[in-house]
């Protein structure tokens, strides 16, 4: 496996293999210290999974998601060609987009990317999870549920009280992943024209 690193002076590393949905911790890089420009973030962390005879590279980012906002088209691609409620966002909206979260997961085969999810958060109260994609030849080998865990265990998504999201027609994929239907709690929206 080829390693990246998106922020190597201040970040601790993990590779992790994945045999089905089980991960177990391959090494662990020594920790040179969190970013104290967003501790929120975390460090960027990698897995290695297979996705059929895909090998798939898993990247967690550090608050800069530099990798990302390097190749902001391909994120409007697949963003454009899996989902709904993304299709035509803008690069420049994109790159403002990556900055204003608080993690950040990607998934790489090869330079291509497969998957993305991310996530806002106080780190205290409240998180939402927003933009889980996975790319169409990527279903099906759990790359989904890696995404939303790597989400679910950053430090600024596992210190909330309070984890939500929202979702159209996956609500079977989040309840298998512990969420729960909230019958008493109304969605409300308010859209600003463009």
């Amino acid at each position: 496996m080829r390693a990246i690193y998106a922020n190597p002076p201040i970040c601790r590393r993990r590779v992790l293999l994945l045999q089905g949905f089980r991960a177990r911790a391959d090494r662990e890089l020594p920790t040179t210290g969190e970013n104290p420009a967003n501790p929120l973030a975390g460090p960027p962390v990698r897995r290695s999974l297979q996705a059929g005879d895909a090998k798939v590279l898993l990247i967690r980012h550090g608050p800069l998601s530099l990798r990302l906002q390097l190749r902001a088209r391909q994120l409007r691609q697949l963003l454009d060609a899996r989902t709904f409620w993304a299709r035509g966002r803008s690069l420049h909206d994109l790159r403002r987009m990556l900055l204003g979260s608080a993690a950040v997961v990607s998934a790489w085969e090869g330079d291509h990317l497969v998957g993305f999810g991310r996530a806002t958060s106080d780190g205290v109260f409240r998180a939402v999870l927003w933009d889980v994609v996975v790319a169409e030849q990527c279903e099906g080998y759990g790359l989904g549920r890696c995404i939303v865990e790597e989400l679910l265990a950053s430090s600024a998504v596992a210190k909330a009280e309070r984890v939500y999201l929202m979702t159209t027609n996956s609500t079977g994929f989040y309840l298998k992943l512990g969420f729960s239907q909230s019958h008493g709690q109304q969605l409300l929206v308010r859209s600003i024209s463009t």
